[in-house]
């Protein structure tokens, strides 16, 4: 205790010595402007300044320490920073004397409200250092009488301008209603706290609501220890009149249990103590001696003092009883209980009926109590399914994998605090990170690790959440033996699955920064959403592929005839709009069925896979290849013309010459021929620019095949087809057109 002591005088002389110092500072920069040390030329600005910045670094540092209360008030009462902020307004003044006429308003302005803002104390020095220096500059012949003059009008006006505004009825009006107001939010905030009406918070985030709203919904809201104050104010009086009672009190321990605190009244008396009371005095003390009840009349000597009452009790008689909650303090191993207390004037003995009907209003007392701190917990439940609910709508909206991942991430860095989302989807014996966002995001995207390594394969293998306190201490490993996350320290991977115990199809992966961010209730939120994932992720790959199969040829894998249909209407009005240019191109297998009827129409599908691969490999992502019919394909070509259609083509018409297929150990070779028409030149709507490539094929089969034509080209004169020999194996020799067909070397 005595080295407490010492260390609290220690204090107490080193902020009155800075307090003195800067003052002291504050009176020789005031010197410095009177002795012209800031006017030119004999200022040099820079060390000037630097005087400067200093005065007003510290009279900010004071300003803030003033008003986020850091340092108490002690001698000289914080009267250095004001005295420092008016010095240094003086200082720039005189440092530039060119704006001087200009500014006069600050300095005015600056006076004003310390005079307004600040007790006579505080202000009275800084005021004094002001008149000050503009006497001293004047008897210096630095500034003349008419400056003096005007200067002094100035503040004067300022001073009583914003006096009159501070004194106005209206402005006071305001003031009192807000410093009541604060008063109030206080008082019901340390209610809501002593009498445990404040509920845990939400494992999840406020929701969006209303201003004027928020004070209504949020979990533990001031309003709901409100309404508790008022019922048990209307009990007091209940009990008052039903008793005949002076006084009725209710006492109420703090959060730490260390003092007790007037929490309801109802009385006829005006000297009423406010409190807060030391707990085990008077009458508190006296009801643990007699088994949490005390009934006295007539009270006499022998009555504990009433904490509540200012002078002289006067009471005829006393009845106490302890009000005992579920509540335990977070503070103290064990929360003292609150007291109900009564006290009369008659020195008639208190009856049976009367003590039950005290006792009775005791236990509704606790009764509202748990009530209240029941309903502030549906109120946390609610919130937290709401925002559930606002989440998982979001989620369920989308159709798409690729919208569903979006959606996905979306929800979880609303609903929780992670700064890092991956999923990943089992593919077999790997897992393939679909979606990542956060840091290190970038480097994941895309990736396959092995099923069985890391954290991840653990959660997979087990099928539960994983690691069991959602804690990440690192080294460990993630996605796979070698990938670790770094700069994270709570960790969370859950598998996806649709329904618990079955197979999970992917993992969710969340991270964040701050320890212990994941608790058991935001846990139990991120398995739920999991769920949900796992069943959306499954609709959107079902739906994608329906949607696939809608739109794509089975066989070729490239888009069909009706997506080529929709897909060249959508093309040619985006070339109409821009006034670009677009190619289309037709190309058919040669003598596709003489393939068919030697070989048999399994390696026919063969021929029309490996042909329509060629055509995929060839084309940018921005164009369109589609089987047209039967061994016909189409492609569309965005922002070429014939040139470009050309080039197109005959890299395609090369490719396919280049294919050798095998079929019963034989190598056969396969051509097509290609028939283009560019948009504007060939023709205006899709009909007719189909139309011009139908013949442009044509054309290419009548001058003998494996060629590409333009529709605006010249006509190719017609030449008889071309015949092939193919040789098989121990069978009879067989002419078929176009058909190229040689035994593969050994």
């Amino acid at each position: 205790m005595p080295q407490q002591n010492h260390t609290g005088i220690s204090d107490l002389l080193l902020t009155i010595g800075r307090q003195w110092l800067l003052t002291a500072l504050g009176l020789a920069g005031a010197v410095l402007v009177v002795c012209g040390f800031f006017d030119p030329p004999l200022a040099h600005f820079r060390f000037h300044a630097l005087l400067l910045a200093v005065a007003l670094l510290f009279a900010l540092v004071d300003t803030i320490r003033r008003v986020r209360g850091w340092q108490p008030s002690r001698f000289p009462q914080r009267l250095e920073g004001p005295l420092l902020w008016t010095v240094a307004v003086w200082m720039l003044l005189r440092l530039l004397p060119q704006f001087a006429s200009h500014t006069i308003v600050v300095p005015a302005a600056l006076i004003a409200w310390l005079v307004v803002s600040t007790p006579l104390s505080v202000f009275l020095l800084p005021l004094i250092t002001a008149l000050a220096m503009e006497a001293g500059l004047t008897l210096t012949g630095r500034q003349d009488l008419r400056t003096l003059g005007l200067n002094l009008a100035v503040f004067s006006l300022t001073v009583m301008g914003l006096s009159l505004f501070a004194w106005s009825k209206a402005y006071r009006h305001r003031l009192r209603k807000a410093i009541a107001r604060g008063r109030h939010e206080a008082t019901s905030q340390e209610y809501a706290e002593d009498l445990g009406l404040v509920a845990e918070r939400s494992p999840l985030p406020d929701p969006p609501v209303p201003e004027g709203e928020r004070e209504y919904l949020a979990p533990g809201s001031r309003p709901a220890a409100e309404l508790v104050s008022a019922s048990f104010d209307l009990q007091m009086d209940m009990i008052r009149q039903a008793l005949r009672a002076t006084t009725v009190a209710l006492l109420w321990p703090d959060l730490e249990g260390k003092e007790l605190r007037l929490r309801n009244i109802a009385t006829d008396r005006a000297d009423i103590a406010p409190g807060p009371y030391p707990l085990g005095t008077g009458i508190t003390g006296a009801l643990r001696q007699t088994g949490g009840e005390l009934a006295l009349a007539p009270a006499g000597r022998a009555c504990p003092g009433l904490p509540y009452y200012q002078g002289d009790d006067k009471v005829g008689g006393v009845l106490a009883l302890e009000i005992t909650t579920n509540r335990t303090a977070p503070m103290a191993a064990e929360h003292p209980p609150g007291v109900l207390c009564v006290d009369r004037a008659a020195t008639t003995a208190w009856t049976t009926g009367e003590r039950a009907l005290l006792g009775l209003a005791a236990r509704k007392l606790s009764l509202e109590l748990t009530m209240g701190r029941l309903l502030l917990t549906m109120d946390l439940d609610r919130n937290t399914m709401q925002q559930l609910y606002l989440g998982l709508r979001e989620l369920n909206g989308v159709l798409g994998l690729e919208a569903c991942f979006d959606a996905t991430i979306k929800t979880i860095t609303n609903l929780v605090q992670a700064d890092f989302v991956a999923i990943s989807l089992v593919e077999g014996k790997v897992h393939r990170i679909a979606r990542a966002e956060g840091p290190q995001a970038e480097h994941l995207a895309g990736l396959t690790f092995p099923v069985e390594e890391g954290l991840l394969g653990q959660a997979l293998k087990f099928n539960r959440s994983m690691p069991a306190k959602a804690e990440y201490q690192g080294p460990a490993p993630v996605f796979s033996n070698s990938h670790h996350l770094k700069g994270f320290h709570s960790l969370l991977i859950v598998p996806l699955r649709k329904e618990e115990g079955g197979a999970p199809l992917g993992a969710l992966c969340v991270a964040a920064k701050k320890r212990a961010v994941f608790t058991r209730a935001r846990q139990d939120i991120l398995e739920l959403i999991a769920g949900q994932i796992a069943v959306k992720i499954d609709l959107a790959q079902a739906h994608e592929k329906i949607n696939r199969l809608a739109t794509t040829d089975g066989l070729t894998e490239l888009a069909n005839h009706r997506t080529f249909q929709h897909g060249f209407d959508v093309m040619l009005a985006r070339a109409t709009r821009r006034g670009s240019l677009l190619c289309v191109i037709l190309c058919d297998i040669d003598h596709f069925k003489g393939i068919n009827d030697a070989f048999g129409h399994p390696f026919g599908d063969t021929v029309l896979h490996a042909v329509a691969q060629s055509l995929g490999r060839a084309v940018r992502k921005i164009d369109l290849a589609a089987r047209y019919g039967g061994e016909e394909f189409a492609i569309i070509l965005e922002d070429a013309g014939q040139e470009g259609g050309w080039q197109m083509a005959e890299r395609i018409r090369s490719e396919v010459e280049n294919l050798a297929l095998s079929c019963h150990d034989e190598t056969v070779r396969v051509t097509i021929s290609l028939g283009l028409a560019a948009y504007p030149s060939d023709g205006s709507s899709k009909d007719v620019l189909i139309a011009n490539a139908d013949q442009a094929l044509y054309r290419a089969k009548r001058a003998g095949r494996n060629r590409v034509v333009a529709w605006s080209g010249a006509e190719a004169p017609p030449a008889a087809e071309p015949t092939v020999t193919v040789t098989l194996a121990d069978e009879a020799t067989l002419t078929t057109p176009a058909v190229s067909l040689g035994r593969r070397s050994p």
